[in-house]
């Protein structure tokens, strides 16, 4: 629920407490969002762990330029379970977020709570615009691997409890970036928005079967102007593909903390 600050509060995203209705939020494990959110939207999330994203930007000026927003002690004070901060590996801001995620990771590990690292391949064009790596992807989708692993081997090596990245479009190679975790739980963004739900719901189950813990959708569910059938649909494919794999291969929706401190 953190589109709010970072494209603005457009659409289904005006008032998001709307959305949060027991009828959807019992199909999710967490809610992501920032503390001013989560702290109005209390009632709607008593029942509903919450993760705070500490780290922010907008796509008004320097999209990819994420900051330190707020700080463990913040979230804690918020009740959150986890807390969560962004890396846009190949941003020329890309060395001052991998100080801040390990400092967040750091302030993280003395409270035992997770840290949720985004570690998007996501550089800045000429113009200054997002360069998301579409074209790479679907042109040379190795090389589009080759930019997941690594921004989500950084994440593991400054100690990331689980990690949030982008589908590199097939099974086979993200099993490549499954194996660069080294068992830290990998979960895929939802990206922009598909108009077919199946798309979305196939990328999901695709995912989970190359090793992924599970999804981080936001506005592929709250987007749409009726969330619950997409949601319904989705839980139970990924619910289909846990009991379908090998109790060794059984991942739930949201992962839990890899570490010795684990309370999420």
């Amino acid at each position: 629920m953190d589109d709010g600050l970072i494209s603005g509060p457009e659409d289904h995203l005006r008032d998001v407490r709307r959305l949060l209705r027991k009828d959807v939020l019992e199909h999710v494990t967490a809610v992501l969002g920032f503390r001013g959110v989560l702290c109005a939207a209390q009632r709607e999330l008593i029942d509903t762990p919450t993760i705070m994203n500490l780290s922010a930007s907008t796509t008004m000026v320097e999209h990819t330029r994420k900051v330190a927003v707020g700080s463990v002690a913040d979230a804690v004070l918020a009740g959150a379970e986890a807390v969560a901060c962004h890396v846009n590996l190949t941003s020329p801001y890309e060395s001052e977020q991998l100080e801040v995620l390990s400092r967040r990771v750091t302030e993280a590990q003395a409270v035992a709570l997770p840290v949720v690292a985004f570690a998007y391949p996501r550089g800045r064009h000429a113009d200054g615009s997002d360069n998301n790596y579409t074209d790479l992807r679907a042109n040379d989708p190795e090389k589009f691997a080759e930019l997941v692993r690594h921004g989500v081997r950084a994440s593991v090596e400054l100690g990331a409890s689980v990690i949030k990245t982008i589908y590199t479009g097939s099974v086979d190679s993200f099993r490549t970036v499954i194996d660069s975790a080294m068992g830290i739980p990998v979960l895929i963004a939802g990206e922009r928005l598909t108009e077919d739900g199946d798309e979305a719901i196939a990328k999901a189950v695709n995912a989970v079967e190359a090793g992924a813990a599970g999804v981080a959708y936001g506005r592929q569910i709250f987007a749409r102007p009726e969330p619950d059938p997409f949601l319904w649909k989705l839980r139970g494919a990924l619910d289909d593909q846990v009991v379908s794999a090998p109790p060794s291969e059984a991942f739930p929706m949201m992962a839990s903390n890899a570490g010795p401190n684990s309370r999420w």
